[in-house]
């Protein structure tokens, strides 16, 4: 059963980039999947971009960001989601499917296999352990299928795991590798099985490539006083087996480049466990994406009129090797170019504005707001011959009041 996640507001402020419902403002929806494979229902939330609630935008395929520990996690990670890919100027990363994981036993679904062995005080029952298999089974052949069916999801795929959840996202990353094209694993337990996990996922490595796969490793300060990253692995008491299996894991993956796998390690010496997510998924986006933003140059297009950059062949191009770095045809953002368009309208380059509208009728010709906005231009521009058969393109796919009033203003009498 589907529910609106909502945060209350004091005043009726309209926000774009949400749904507003009763004056709340809905930052996803909660859903639940009951699990053959687990025998149990599971909980999930979802957050849809933006641009999947404008009627003006074509409908557009998303990638999916799976972000375990939803309940600590789908928040955050869902609104820095929407400020990097709407609220800047270039756009840092796509617009996204967030789905937050939720699990009603994060020491068995998060564990790849069982063991006694636990690090903290309190002891897991070894019988608590080892569910990680039939959970990556339940993500493979239930949840990922289920989203699939209800979303427009796109073949790109991103996983977000910290502490346990790191641990989980690791185990998939070594065994289960393709289920994602790209992790963020942020203080993952690598201590688990007093560092068993670590010496199998080493033997796995050894046989298989992690090629054409993104991983960001973040790293939290869990050392004691004199301790250090150059230090601590000739230290070898329990206390620090967690700083310890992460530096080896970052060793592991480091040997992966040369085979493919584009791997970046950060170590955040000023924040802890806890309060590191946040953090560290803002610095994961930006590498995942760092092939996304559009290069500073095409502000010169807007900025300098006498500039002979053509925006609409740039942005093509520049899709075409965002294409090629996500395996799958990405189109120009609808309404990025749209802004783009705007923007050089009002710095009185028309033809580069222009070619800008045309370009979003090429990649959306479905799209009534594509033909709707070529028409305000033309009528700006004082040719109603050409505005009045936009208009008319735009009212046979959709015919609404906006833009018969459009019509019968420009119709001759």
């Amino acid at each position: 059963m589907r529910k609106l996640l909502t945060i209350i507001l004091l005043s009726a402020t309209f926000c774009k980039a949400q749904t507003v419902i009763n004056n709340n403002i809905n930052i996803g929806i909660a859903d639940s999947l009951h699990s053959t494979i687990l025998n149990e229902t599971q909980r999930f939330w979802v957050s849809l971009p933006t641009s999947f609630y404008n009627p003006k935008i074509a409908k557009a395929h998303y990638p999916v960001i799976y972000v375990f520990d939803g309940d600590a996690n789908f928040a955050t990670v869902a609104a820095l989601q929407k400020q990097l890919s709407i609220r800047s100027g270039s756009t840092l990363v796509p617009e996204a499917i967030v789905i937050g994981v939720m699990n009603s036993n994060r020491d068995r679904d998060f564990t790849p296999y069982p063991s006694s062995f636990w690090v903290y005080n309190t002891a897991t029952p070894l019988e608590n352990t080892g569910g990680g298999e039939k959970f990556v089974q339940y993500l493979q052949k239930e949840l990922m299928p289920h989203i699939d069916s209800l979303y427009p999801t796109a073949p790109y795929r991103v996983l977000i795991g910290h502490s346990l959840g790191g641990l989980a996202a690791t185990n998939i990353l070594v065994n289960h590798t393709r289920l994602f094209n790209a992790y963020i694993i942020i203080d993952p337990s690598m201590w688990y099985d007093n560092h068993g996990f670590l010496n199998k996922a080493q033997k796995v490595l050894a046989g298989k490539t992690l090629g054409n796969t993104t991983v960001y490793l973040a790293m939290a300060h869990s050392m004691g006083p004199g301790l250090s990253l150059s230090t601590i692995e000739n230290d070898h008491t329990k206390g620090t087996l967690h700083p310890r299996g992460i530096l080896r894991l970052k060793r592991l993956l480091e040997g992966e480049r040369q085979r493919g796998l584009r791997f970046k390690f950060n170590y955040y010496g000023d924040n802890t466990h806890m309060n590191l997510p946040p953090i560290a998924e803002y610095d994961g986006f930006r590498f995942i994406f760092n092939f996304y933003e559009i290069p500073p140059e095409l502000d010169f297009a807007f900025l300098m009129p006498s500039n002979h950059i053509d925006p609409a062949k740039y942005l093509t191009a520049h899709y075409k090797t965002v294409s090629e770095k996500m395996g799958y045809e990405v189109l120009p953002n609808e309404n990025l170019v749209l802004v783009l368009a705007n923007t050089t309208a009002n710095y009185f380059m028309p033809e580069k504005a222009l070619g800008l509208f045309e370009l979003n009728t090429r990649n959306y010709p479905k799209s009534y707001g594509a033909w709707y906005y070529l028409g305000e231009f033309y009528e700006k521009q004082k040719d109603k011959v050409k505005a009045l058969s936009c208009y008319k393109k735009a009212f046979g796919l959709n015919a609404n009041p906006e833009v018969q009033a459009k019509l019968k203003n420009l119709e001759p009498k």
